[in-house]
């Protein structure tokens, strides 16, 4: 076992006390070795790109819930709550001014500030398009390329999409909320950070079964705002001799959280999981139209081509057991019960057909990573007793 994997399963196994503690309701017995990335510095098929599901054979290269810690926006006059629900744009709408005019028969139509000009864009983030291995589209000239559900090729041209054309749509879910303004994702990293300030991943500060950051008090970070803002810091951080220091700047406060940059991607797709709808399933262009939202999609373009980036299902959940409470029908009794996680959680392969000469990393293997991240928070979340 090479040392960075050590460190990353060392991460993960020293969650368990705390997580003893944290919740009777679904406890980390044994090592699940979360991170399997080599970088140490640096088909049930269905229409769209859902894949096919299976008991832990991984796919590109083998490749509930707890609380989100202590509430309160330190030294805000606002919550995420109120800025969401901020005034509305009309008397006759619902919709909180930060979403946007509508356009079209009152459709929302005004476009994303954060995405790219590249032409053929304008879909790039509402249907299934051609990509190379980095996420970015397939352009020849002002042609680029849907994927149709039976994989062929769409030419669109000039941005117009063939009459009757079978484009897939991308559904994005709760990721929808990645629209909302900077401010809001600004005030939900302060809540994060504030507590996880000064920790250091591997340290202070461990990750739970799928991943997540939890800390020190043995609460996770459970809330899909702070997940998608840390998912945006971690993309967008500089790394400093090997590390990367998560800071923001609260008054005259500042919070940070350090990780070794090795574990960066691995972070950013329990986080991006996190952050979405815990009973879907992620999927490449999903993940590219959030970060094009975002405005990260050239910083996730560039680190999931690092040749150091890997990602292999087995290595990360083989060892991994969960204590569940599963009812025992003869006498209506709660017994706790071990399962393994990789043979036991229903692990989907993620659909490549629009990756061009896809290689070795790449978007599709982080998708992969993110949405087998997902799936163990379902598993988690279904298999636990309220409360």
């Amino acid at each position: 076992m090479n040392s960075n994997l050590g460190f990353k399963k060392l991460v993960l196994s020293t969650a368990v006390a705390t997580a003893v503690s944290l919740t009777p309701l679904a406890v980390l017995t044994a090592q699940a070795g979360f991170f399997i990335s080599e970088a140490t510095a640096a088909s049930d098929t269905t229409t769209g790109h859902k894949g096919s599901a299976n008991k832990g054979n991984a796919n590109k290269g083998n490749g509930g819930q707890s609380t989100g810690g202590k509430g309160g926006l330190r030294g805000s006059k606002k919550s995420i709550s109120d800025l969401l629900a901020e005034e509305d744009d009309g008397e006759d709408s619902d919709r909180p001014s930060w979403a946007g005019t509508p356009g079209n028969e009152g459709k929302p139509g005004g476009g994303n500030a954060g995405g790219s000009t590249k032409k053929g864009d304008e879909y790039g983030d509402i249907i299934v398009m051609l990509r190379y291995d980095d996420g970015t589209l397939v352009q020849d000239g002002n042609i680029t390329y849907a994927v149709a559900s039976d994989g062929t090729l769409i030419p669109i041209t000039d941005g117009e999409i063939p009459e009757g054309a079978d484009v897939q749509a991308v559904e994005y879910g709760r990721l929808n909320i990645a629209r909302a303004p900077t401010k809001v994702l600004d005030q939900a990293l302060t809540e994060a950070l504030s507590k996880l300030d000064g920790g250091i991943v591997g340290d202070t500060i461990t990750l739970d079964s799928a991943g997540r950051l939890v800390t020190s008090d043995g609460s996770a970070i459970d809330s899909p705002l702070e997940n998608l803002a840390i998912y945006v810091a971690l993309l967008t951080a500089t790394p400093v001799d090997g590390m990367i220091t998560l800071s923001v700047k609260d008054g005259d406060t500042t919070y940070t959280l350090s990780l070794p940059v090795g574990i960066r991607l691995d972070l950013a797709a329990s986080a991006i999981a996190a952050a979405s709808d815990k009973t879907g399933e992620l999927t490449i262009d999903e993940i590219i139209g959030i970060s094009t939202f975002l405005g990260v999609e050239d910083d996730l373009a560039k680190i999931v081509t690092n040749p150091l980036y890997t990602y292999d299902r087995a290595d990360v959940y083989t060892e991994g057991v969960l204590d569940v409470w599963v009812l025992v029908e003869e006498n209506g009794v709660y017994v706790p019960t071990q399962v393994d996680l990789y043979t036991t959680v229903e692990f989907n392969t993620v659909e490549d057909n629009s990756i061009k000469d896809n290689s070795t990393g790449g978007i599709d293997q982080f998708t992969q990573e993110a949405d087998d991240a997902l799936q163990v928070l379902e598993y988690v979340h279904d298999n636990a007793i309220d409360q």
